[in-house]
């Protein structure tokens, strides 16, 4: 890392299987795991602009990693300056971002994932759509230009007091089969990973709760053609698109209620831990390699048994490295010793790793 975030220059080797950064909040320990999604994906799981990584007083930043698995060696170069990004995979140029995405697989658990549950259907589609891109490039591809067209659109209906109804039609026929596939892709989707979500619920849980996930979309009962019809007139009043793929939800529920609401917070925690549990299995089940699993001060959210439990299913899953961070590193030394399982920790202060 060369001038990201808090750190001027840091080489860091790291080992197979569970490896800790610990130390004081604001030391550094989250920006490491962000280095490696930026690798991964291309971009920032923490910041939303780029130059925002550049380390304060400074006017580039550069990231480089050696990504082994059982089959390849990959190094990725991701540069920035001057409002330019440029990442290289083996030294080769990656002209579109859509081409690396899948490459890495990785699973990033952070603070602030609890909003999956209690917030907005955006983030439950996030996490469709950060599972599903990395293991179908043509989902990732007809994802990409559905969310440019539906900004056209938008863009369209706002800055016109009389909206011409053939440029419309063109969008709405351009958009119909990008729809469909995103539509048929996120059910088949959330059907595929319903077990593994049971499974490690139950598990963590004892069995005690009937729960389940329910996908919801408006193209359950219409095509986008017929929904742009039904509500064009609302959709010219209101100058935004009202119906369509950026809709789509995931009602989490427990016996019959949603959990946002019914849920308690030990419940609502079992439902993240089995969410992202399920996520890296289905990669896993999904991809060439495992992915790289990231845990970014959860552990102080949980408690001792949920965090035992977690160790020993990404024991069990084979993940051939998770890369984690905390405050303490007596947490997870005392339990990785009860499981028997080796931990290589590494001390963060100030943007320096001793």
């Amino acid at each position: 890392m060369t001038q990201f975030k808090n750190y001027s220059y840091q080489e860091i080797h790291l080992k197979e299987g569970f490896n800790l950064f610990y130390g004081k909040n604001g030391s550094g320990k989250t920006n490491i795991l962000d280095a490696v999604h930026y690798l991964a994906v291309g971009k920032s799981r923490f910041v939303p602009q780029d130059r925002m990584s550049i380390q304060y007083h400074q006017d580039f930043f550069r990231i480089e990693s050696i990504f082994l698995d059982s089959q390849e060696k990959i190094k990725v170069i991701l540069k920035y300056q001057s409002s330019q990004k440029n990442l290289e995979v083996n030294d080769l140029p990656v002209k579109r971002l859509a081409e690396h995405i899948g490459r890495i697989g990785i699973v990033l658990i952070a603070p602030d994932d609890l909003e999956v549950i209690d917030a907005g259907s955006a983030l439950r589609r996030k996490y469709i759509d950060m599972t599903l891109s990395q293991v179908d490039r043509g989902y990732l591809q007809d994802l990409s230009q559905y969310k440019k067209l539906l900004d056209q659109r938008n863009a369209a209906l706002k800055h016109s007091n009389y909206p011409d109804e053939v440029l419309f039609h063109v969008y709405a026929e351009k958009m119909d089969p990008l729809a469909r596939n995103i539509y048929q892709k996120r059910k088949r989707f959330v059907a595929e990973i319903i077990p593994f979500f049971l499974k490690y619920y139950k598990q963590i849980s004892g069995g005690k709760e009937k729960v389940g996930l329910k996908f919801e979309s408006d193209l359950e009962s219409a095509s986008l053609l017929e929904l742009f019809n039904e509500s064009w007139t609302e959709d010219v009043r209101l100058k935004n698109t009202q119906k369509g793929c950026q809709r789509d939800d995931v009602q989490f529920l427990i016996g019959d209620h949603d959990v946002r609401y019914f849920g308690s917070q030990g419940q609502k925690k079992t439902f993240l831990l089995s969410l992202f549990l399920a996520q890296a299995d289905y990669l896993s089940h999904s991809m060439k390699s495992t992915p790289l699993i990231l845990l970014d001060d959860i552990f102080d959210k949980l408690d001792q048994e949920r965090i035992k439990f977690l160790i020993q299913t990404l024991k069990d899953l084979h993940a051939r490295q998770i890369i984690m961070t905390d405050t303490s590193k007596e947490r997870l030394e005392s339990i990785m010793h009860a499981l028997q399982e080796p931990l290589s920790a590494y001390g963060v202060d100030q943007g320096k790793i001793y």
